[in-house]
């Protein structure tokens, strides 16, 4: 369908969604009539922004969308007025709005106009705005034959300033008649970098001259054509008017970045003060050296990046992110310093996919100031191009360039060559950034949007699921690609993270226990605008869902968002658009604090983390008939918390009871590995009684948190009171040694175990908790409460008991007795391990409802 086509039908749909709700009105349908009229104003309001469309058709289009809107505005008025018989919004006959109500209309975010709106806000950077690349564009500023930019020259940095360099058209000398002359080519040893801090852009030109020298001007042509002369002029091939149009894509979509040619040039030297091209000697003393349109488009493409970054003296980036903006290839961060770095896997991964031109390469040095590689220094925060990766017999190697010129370096040298072994770039380096080429993907698909704080109903996070499907019988990868829109790049305030799982209630049993001890290398935050997830899809998993989480940290108020999703064309993919919403929803805030503040399961206080009792009641027909206990719902529970806080969240079979520990048979769902900021699981259960378990990594990690459950199926979420919440407690230590260790009753030496008479004033609820004082899950632990026969302890330890913790157990928080209802007398209690011998210190946690208990050792052995 072509573009007028497009609007035409586009017209006639809004035109119709007015008509409609102008019928709705008149007949009374006041909530028909309110979410029609708001349908027809967004679709007139983005028929306005058509790119195609002339002035007076977009002069029409709006005045519909503000008569509309006016309409809706009318009727929500009406009907929010006092109840009572008043005229109608377009009648004056009265009316009664007895039980009128308006439904909310709910925001499509995959609907053109929403994904407009996204883009369209994207435009604006810095206060300066950029439009997208296929809008038609006016000729701003000077009408004289030389263009001059109207937003003025980007903002020199600190060391440029320090030798007032001076802005003016480079002069290229005659144009010299005669055959046309071959391209020039730029090596990327050529490429130098004075005294400006964009090394990325530098390594970024860098690695695009070798891939274009090894592979063809595919990638070389992308970004340099980018920058070449305006529309009108390019078939000549000339500058026409001194105006450079570069294409970028940046905040979700492809922009034009205007420019005039002016340059900063040294004032005495004459030398330009930006990247350049290795310098030539200069045919004429009136032509600057070595400068010809062959040689200047990387100065002017730096120019342009520099005016849509705010300036030669922005903050920096990484030449993956760099080479997205300017080609549009997908950027990846490879941390070589963190635990789950695989060293051997990650070069095989790079060295093939440079090796075939799908990748290209560039190292990152950290902020420390002292960085070198044997006797070569090397700078801090910078970005070095990669040139080579190869193989020989004593081991893999970089080729690196070191393009920087330093004071005591000669400006007419190429760039510096570093052969640098694989194994040193682990230890001299910070990270690793590739490029891959996106034609390597046939299938993509891209989703705008937008996180918005402090709204009342946002909490910084946005959910999306892809559906896959695979036609091959091999492993396949699905790549995910989050990008943060950038408004002001001086920002470094704003964190980002991304998880993306597969839902998969097949999940098995002893890995959800293993998860629920580590941390995860998913979702952690970073300060970077782009993040890619690489998600393998196995051969026996031909179709499933995948579940995303965009996550936004920061002070921005409304920050947009662009998902791209890459995959082969064996997987197709599709955005789940009519994912239905859970209609019972409940939110509670909570705080891990120091008594709340547990650790996950590996520690002894995992018990005191918060913990929820959530009764999941099954769904009643119109007949009134409820699904039966073996139907299932899907619920999701989320734990947010701050991005520097791993967390997770997981629900376990207890009948509501306040948890302990967690063994792998109570497990119901889990979200996984600890991730910072935010924990997720996605189940379909039963209906029946839960406890949901809250708990940050480790006990020092403490600050406030939500908790929010979206169910299927109806609920009721309660918090859990701390066990012992609202008794009397104790606390009492014991030892068991070399004549105390007497194990457990079928050893015939119970007796012998430390022995302690509890006298009880009055009638008490008593709950007893025995622990290690140096926790293990070696040690199987019992403790049993007996009535005071006669005072003889051997006699009473031969009665029935009245409360016990059952059988031992060698968790890691200990056991406890259930709360035994218990009268005014004397009683002993005997806590043991069930192996004899076992020498080690104890302490009890007794809780009762009444005051005034007390504890006494009774045998000889206890202390």
């Amino acid at each position: 369908m072509r573009g007028g086509d497009i609007v035409d039908s586009s017209e006639r749909e809004a035109e119709a969604a007015s008509s409609k709700a102008s019928r709705a009105e008149f007949a009374k349908n006041y909530d028909q009539a309110f979410g029609l009229y708001i349908k027809a104003a967004e679709s007139f309001l983005h028929l306005s922004r058509s790119s195609t469309a002339d002035d007076t058709s977009k002069q029409r289009w709006k005045s519909n969308a503000a008569k509309a809107l006016e309409r809706a505005e009318k009727i929500k008025r009406f009907i929010e007025r006092p109840r009572a018989s008043i005229t109608s919004p377009s009648s004056p006959t009265p009316t009664s709005t007895k039980e009128l109500r308006l439904t909310p209309v709910g925001i499509n975010h995959f609907s053109p106009q929403e994904q407009f709106y996204v883009i369209k806000k994207g435009g604006t950077v810095n206060g300066l705005f950029f439009p997208l690349w296929d809008d038609p564009f006016p000729m701003k500023g000077s009408t004289s034959i030389t263009y001059s930019d109207p937003d003025g020259q980007p903002k020199l940095s600190p060391e440029q300033q320090k030798v007032s360099p001076i802005w003016r058209r480079p002069r290229l000398g005659p144009t010299v008649l005669g055959p046309v002359q071959p391209r020039r080519s730029i090596l990327p040893q050529e490429i130098l970098q004075y005294i400006v801090t964009d090394c990325s852009v530098c390594a970024s030109i860098s690695v695009c001259l070798e891939h274009s020298r090894r592979f063809g001007p595919t990638l070389e042509s992308l970004i340099r054509d980018s920058s070449g002369p305006t529309a009108q002029s390019r078939s000549t091939g000339k500058v026409a008017n001194g105006r450079h149009d570069v294409r970028v894509l940046f905040n979700g979509a492809w922009r034009r970045v205007a420019i005039d040619d002016q340059l900063p040039f040294h004032p005495t030297q004459g030398t330009l003060m930006c990247m350049s091209v290795l310098p030539l000697p200069s045919p004429s003393i009136f032509q600057d050296t070595s400068l010809s349109e062959e040689t200047l488009w990387p100065s002017l493409l730096e120019k342009a990046y520099m005016k849509l970054m705010g300036g030669y003296d922005f903050p920096g980036s990484n030449s993956s992110i760099d080479l997205h903006t300017l080609a549009g290839w997908i950027p990846e961060h490879v941390e070589i310093k963190r635990s789950t770095f695989e060293r051997e896997k990650t070069w095989q991964r790079i060295e093939r996919g440079f090796s075939t031109g799908q990748c290209v390469v560039t190292l990152g040095t950290g902020p420390t100031s002292y960085v070198r590689w044997r006797d070569v220094p090397l700078l801090p925060s910078h970005s070095y191009a990669v040139i080579d990766a190869y193989e020989r017999e004593d081991g893999q190697y970089f080729t690196v360039l070191d393009s920087w010129v330093r004071a005591d370096g000669s400006k007419d040298e190429p760039s510096k060559v570093l052969q640098i072994p694989w194994s040193e770039v682990m230890n001299v380096f910070e990270g690793v950034y590739l490029s891959w080429d996106p034609n390597l993907w046939q299938n993509k698909l891209t989703f705008h949007g937008m996180w918005k704080r402090n709204t009342g109903d946002e909490d910084g996070s946005r959910q999306a699921q892809i559906e896959f499907i695979c036609d091959s019988m091999l492993d396949e990868e699905i790549l995910v690609l989050l990008t943060s829109h950038v408004v002001d790049t001086r920002r470094t305030s704003d964190f980002i993270a991304l998880r993306v799982d597969m839902e998969d209630d097949l999940t098995n049993g002893m890995d959800i226990a293993k998860n629920q001890q580590i941390l995860s290398a998913k979702g952690t935050y970073t300060n970077s605008t782009h993040i890619l997830s690489r998600n393998r899809v196995p051969k026996s998993q031909r179709t499933g869902i995948l579940s995303i989480t965009a996550s936004y940290d920061g002070d921005a108020r409304e920050v947009g968002f662009t998902l791209t999703a890459y995959s082969k064309a064996t997987t197709k993919i599709s955005l789940v658009e009519n994912k239905s919403t859970p209609p019972f929803t409940r939110k509670v805030e909570g705080s891990f604090t120091a008594k709340t503040a547990g650790g996950n399961c590996t520690y002894p206080s995992f018990m005191v983390n918060p913990q929820y009792r959530l009764v999941v009641h099954p769904v009643k027909s119109q007949e009134g008939a409820s699904t039966g206990v073996s139907s299932k719902g899907r619920l999701t529970v989320a734990l947010q918390t701050s991005k520097d806080m791993p967390v997770n969240v997981a629900m376990v079979w207890s009948q509501s009871q306040r948890v302990s520990d967690l063994s792998t048979k109570d497990l119901v769902a889990s979200s996984g590995a600890y991730s910072y900021g935010l924990a997720q699981l996605t189940k379909a259960i039963p209906p029946g009684e839960y406890t949901i378990v809250a708990s940050a990594f480790e006990p020092r990690h403490m600050g406030p948190f939500s908790l929010k459950v979206e169910s299927f199926y109806p609920f009721d979420l309660e918090s859990i009171p701390q066990e012992g919440a609202g008794m009397y407690s104790k606390v009492v230590r014991g030892l068991w040694d070399g004549q105390t260790a007497a194990g457990a009753p079928s050893f015939d030496k119970y007796p012998k175990n430390p022995v302690f008479e509890l006298v009880i004033p009055s009638v008490t609820r008593l709950m007893i908790r025995l622990q290690l004082l140096q926790p293990s899950t070696a040690i199987a632990l019992n403790v049993t409460v007996y009535p005071n026969f006669q005072n003889d302890i051997e006699s009473s330890l031969r009665q029935s008991h009245v409360a016990t913790s059952g059988a031992y157990e060698d968790t890691i928080a200990g056991v406890a007795t259930p709360q035994a209802t218990l009268g005014t007398g004397k009683y002993y209690i005997v806590p043991s391990t069930y192996n004899p011998g076992t020498e080690t210190g104890f302490r009890m946690l007794i809780y009762s409802s009444v005051s005034g208990i007390t504890v006494t050792p009774k045998n000889l052995y206890s202390t």
